[in-house]
């Protein structure tokens, strides 16, 4: 089962070494969890921010299991912040 959605990320919480474990809330679904692969890295540091807008798709193989997240900026807030004069 899978389904892809937009939502706020309402926080991040460390899942062994590199994982982290996401709660969003998301328009069609809710508060969802999800387990990001790589959630602890440098590099999904910026993006894994509470208060971010994210374009997700969520996979399980049964809705009741915790499923794995990928996550998308869906919109850059800061740049148009930044970008007006």
């Amino acid at each position: 089962m899978d389904w892809h959605d937009d939502g706020f990320i309402l926080s991040v919480r460390k899942h062994g070494e590199t994982a982290a474990i996401v709660s969003l809330l998301t328009r069609e679904r809710g508060r969802h969890l999800g387990l990001v692969r790589g959630g602890q890295s440098r590099r999904r540091q910026g993006l894994l921010q509470p208060g971010n807008l994210v374009s997700a798709t969520w996979r399980a193989r049964l809705p009741e299991h915790l499923g794995t997240l990928t996550l998308e900026p869906a919109r850059d807030l800061a740049a148009g912040v930044l970008d007006d004069p």
